[in-house]
């Protein structure tokens, strides 16, 4: 199959609604995208989730002859789109002043309950080291202001999520601990000389990468000690030099999304994918706008006929998808709805 009929594959976008239906039929189809992201909106309680990610993956299997990447942001605190009676988990700062185990027990819980009902792939841990205190964005996100702290709980979570066979996402690099502003908002800059970043913001990136991490979100902040022009997602230097070259990530690098105020404040909706991409970004994530996930998608094919895109860097991106798939994916996992009513009804 040429890569301009794999194009999808560069996609993770969400959808509307809680039960498989002619429209998600059609979304699914239409884009061929790698994964769906779910929101709150898709879900409302155990036997649904498992009976819509079962119709999910049957129809990929039929249609698209793959399984889908199911990813969820199940961090814990205010960001848990899986509710009662799935586990609750306490934020991250408190998880971090609890220690490493309880990070340990409640991503374990976490992952097996997401394989029960058939999603694949947590969009946590966070890994930003919160140095700004009570005025950072990611105050009670982060494990804490340790960078030892956060490496070990960020390993801890990792570990224990991949272990159930559910892929981790070490987010948000080159780290937002510094940042005051919230990139769904505005653009965060993070003033930090390269040595401050170096020693406090990528110990925990670089030894998840060493733990095998499955995905790396980017985060759409600006750092000038590492590039001057392009916030972190479109920074060729901060991804392909960084990121890839001198830490070494070979796995699946995730877009945060691209519908953010910290993206559309800055690129136009035809730019944004095409310099994501031309960074070094696997997949670029569309949360919510039907329309834009449409639009991202002939956007990239139009950047590859008109020579903007580098048909080998977008062959390696497949390739790592495909990769990740083959690893945890193969052969692929169909929830059992019977069995998620008997386990949370008990």
């Amino acid at each position: 199959m040429e890569i301009r009929e794999r194009l999808g594959e560069l996609l993770m976008v969400g959808f509307i609604g809680e039960e498989m239906n002619a429209s998600l039929a059609a979304h699914i189809r239409d884009l061929q995208p790698a994964g769906l992201i779910f929101f709150s909106r898709n879900i409302s309680g155990p036997e649904q989730l498992a009976q819509l990610t079962h119709d999910i993956q049957t129809l990929a299997l039929q249609e698209l002859g793959r399984p889908l990447l199911l990813a969820v942001d199940q961090e814990g605190g205010s960001v848990a789109r899986m509710g009662p009676p799935f586990t609750q988990i306490p934020d991250a700062v408190s998880l971090g002043r609890s220690g490493c185990e309880s990070v340990r027990h409640y991503s374990r819980l976490t992952a097996r309950e997401m394989f029960q009902v058939g999603l694949n792939l947590n969009l946590a841990p966070v890994l930003d080291v919160n140095t700004s205190g009570s005025a950072g964005v990611m105050e009670r996100r982060s494990f804490g202001d340790d960078p030892s702290l956060v490496t070990q709980c960020g390993i801890a979570a990792i570990s224990a999520t991949q272990d159930e066979n559910i892929m981790a996402t070490a987010k948000h690099f080159p780290g937002l601990g510094r940042a005051h502003n919230d990139p769904h908002h505005d653009l965060p800059v993070v003033s930090a000389e390269g040595e401050e970043l170096e020693r406090t913001d990528l110990p925990p990136f670089r030894v998840a990468i060493q733990a095998d991490v499955a995905c790396v979100m980017t985060s759409h902040t600006l750092y000038p000690a590492l590039d001057p022009e392009n916030p972190g997602t479109f920074s060729p230097t901060i991804l392909r030099n960084l990121l890839r070259a001198q830490l070494g990530f070979d796995g699946v690098l995730i877009t945060d999304d691209l519908e953010m105020g910290a993206v559309v404040e800055r690129y136009s909706e035809a730019d944004a994918p095409i310099a994501a991409l031309q960074a070094g970004a696997d997949l670029l994530l569309v949360c919510n706008d039907l329309e834009k996930m449409h639009l991202t998608a002939e956007v990239v094919l139009d950047g590859l006929n008109r020579g903007m895109l580098d048909p080998q860097d977008l062959a390696l991106s497949l390739t790592r998808v495909a990769k990740l798939r083959k690893t945890y994916l193969d052969p692929p996992h169909l929830a059992d709805v019977a069995t998620v009513a008997t386990h949370f009804s008990t």
